[in-house]
């Protein structure tokens, strides 16, 4: 039997002539002179999630908007807004397609460690490509690993053997988010001898096999899934020593990443507001034991649309706060600074697990709003939720929960990995 056929349009009114104001909707956005693609990101987001049509164009168009260089410096050819703005950008981009927003993830981090990188750091010359718009993507995690997070590598870079100097990098990479629209990846490897060292190589080299194998409930669209490297020729000036990264470490560089993810969990609350409103609005039929004849008058649906529109701003506040904790440690100096970094870490920790409490109670309300004709597949509502939950998980809050007990409790400070 064949699948019931999907809609091609989603419930929020896009269009002016709707009534629709984008740049109320998305003010970053509408600075930034970006808010046509997001209409155009929000119109498609449902569809493309049912069907996995790639949003790989709109992608393109993003990059020929300067996105990408957001947080470079003026000098550099960006608009060098502030960390806090970025991640207000995340939240509007991600309210209009979760997916795409995610798959930038790889990139703003990238950025952010390069500008703090030493000003001969090989990682800082690829800034002059992200001014033009380029997006840098990341090979990192392997599926076969013994633990999430170890760097006990089987993806290796060895010498040619023909005396050209040159490098081969063989091996699998999984859960590689965003690759498939990057123009360099920034490959994590070892040494035939065990060393860690970190490859950047243009994800258009031969030898690069980009496959969108994610399976996942969510994200469906984010150009994740396996990075395969066989025999990939890469040059001296491409390789990144390990020592490169020695100053970050210990130093909870993972604070970017993980708040990004929340806050694009925060931008799926705002959907699901925008999208509760229009459901109810549209609807006709109450229930024969309702108090008014139309839903948008019941006074229960209005509870309950009202309290979804509370979580999703308690969201926003949430990640508004932990992202000004962030880049106050990332303005700090001297002996201060780890103390900041630490506070920014423990911030987003608690903000990753408040929000997503919100966004699972969130996700379940807006089908209280309409009834079984909520739950009619052409509509796709549950994406919100499986898209909330598939971002959570790829950081347990349990393991959190427990380090910020013990952190106040006894004084223990957090992991400083990629995973905490």
């Amino acid at each position: 039997m064949s699948a019931p056929p999907y809609t091609t349009t989603r419930l929020i009114r896009i269009s002016a002539d709707e009534g629709f104001d984008p740049a109320r909707r998305w003010p970053v956005a509408t600075e930034f002179g970006v808010t046509h693609i997001l209409a155009d990101l929000a119109r498609q987001a449902a569809h493309r999630d049912a069907t996995r049509e790639s949003p790989a164009g709109d992608v393109r168009r993003l990059q020929q908007a300067g996105v990408p260089a957001l947080r470079l410096p003026t000098e550099l050819g960006g608009r060098g807004i502030p960390l806090a703005r970025l991640f207000a950008f995340a939240a509007e981009l991600a309210d209009a397609d979760p997916s795409v927003a995610h798959a930038l993830r790889n990139h703003f981090w990238f950025v952010e460690q390069a500008l703090r990188s030493a000003p001969d750091s090989p990682r800082r010359a690829y800034l002059a490509r992200v001014a033009d718009g380029d997006l840098i993507g990341g090979s990192f995690g392997e599926l076969h690993t013994s633990k999430a997070g170890d760097t006990d590598f089987s993806t290796t870079l060895a010498p040619h053997g023909d005396g050209s100097g040159t490098y081969v990098l063989n091996g699998d990479k999984f859960y590689s988010t965003g690759n498939i629209f990057c123009d360099v990846l920034i490959v994590k490897a070892v040494y035939p001898d065990g060393t860690p060292v970190t490859a950047a190589v243009p994800a258009t080299r031969a030898g690069v096999d980009l496959t969108d194998d994610w399976d996942g409930i969510g994200q469906r669209l984010t150009g994740s899934g396996s990075t395969r490297f066989r025999d990939v020729t890469v040059h001296p000036h491409e390789v990144v020593p390990d020592d490169e990264f020695a100053h970050e470490k210990g130093s909870y560089t993972a604070t970017f990443p993980q708040l990004y993810l929340t806050t694009v969990v925060a931008g799926i609350l705002r959907t699901i507001t925008a999208d509760a409103v229009e459901l109810v609005r549209g609807r006709r039929r109450n229930y024969y034991h309702g108090s008014s004849d139309e839903p948008r008058h019941e006074p229960a649906v209005q509870s309950i649309v009202g309290q979804i529109s509370v979580n999703s701003h308690a969201a926003d506040a949430i990640v508004a706060s932990a992202a000004q904790s962030l880049e106050r440690a990332r303005d700090t100096e001297g002996p201060a600074r780890d103390e900041a970094l630490l506070q920014a870490s423990l911030d987003a920790a608690r903000a990753k697990i408040s929000v997503d409490e919100l966004a699972a109670r969130t996700g379940w309300l807006l089908f209280e709003t309409g009834g079984a004709t909520s739950v009619r597949t052409g509509l796709n509502l549950d994406r919100h939720w499986r898209n909330a939950r598939t971002l959570a998980s790829h950081n347990p809050d349990s393991y959190k929960l427990r380090y910020l007990g013990d952190h106040l409790l006894n004084g223990a400070t957090p992991p400083t990995g990629s995973f905490f």
